[in-house]
């Protein structure tokens, strides 16, 4: 199972994006790859979509509209899978209950992540997900991640590893 995690276009695009991350652009060939092997493996893949109010957004509503939306080629990518919405940081718990209800927790499972940012929603998520299911690898593909900086992006997969979610 795969999560690509905000890959918005306010996170992606440096030049419009209001809440743009460093480097997350150059993510987005290797994410498109990684979606690619997990379809020939059979795997689901799901999304995420943050949907972040601004207090000072004074974008008109279709700029608006167009931040939340997937970044660029990701759309075509991710357009057959599964969105999740959602407001903070991480999914849901009735979302994550919902997954666990749909797929089996046992030692086999394997969950991996990508996305920005490592050190917020990467991390928020692969929580949540670790405790919803507990027998699974949890899996964070360092390579198709980063932080709001690269030390940040580093203490976060620090911290994961240290709560047995593997780091690849």
């Amino acid at each position: 199972m795969l999560f690509v995690i905000d890959m918005q276009n306010d996170f992606v695009d440096e030049k419009k994006g209001v809440l743009s991350v460093k480097n997350a652009e150059k993510l987005v060939p290797k994410i498109i790859q990684e979606i690619k092997d997990q379809e020939k493996k059979g795997e689901p893949i799901y999304y995420t979509l943050n949907q972040h109010e601004l207090e000072d957004d004074n974008r008109s509503d279709e700029e608006k509209k167009w931040g939340l939306e997937l970044f660029g080629p990701l759309k075509e990518a991710l357009k057959k899978h599964h969105a999740l919405k959602k407001k903070f940081h991480s999914i849901s718990p009735e979302d994550a209950e919902e997954l666990k209800n749909q797929y089996e927790d046992d030692p086999d499972r394997i969950i991996e992540f990508s996305g920005v940012e490592t050190n917020v929603c990467v991390l928020s998520n692969a929580v949540m997900l670790h405790s919803s299911f507990p027998l699974a690898t949890i899996s964070v593909l360092k390579d198709l991640c980063v932080g709001t900086t690269e030390e940040l992006h580093n203490k976060s997969l620090d911290v994961m590893e240290s709560l047995k979610i593997e780091i690849h």
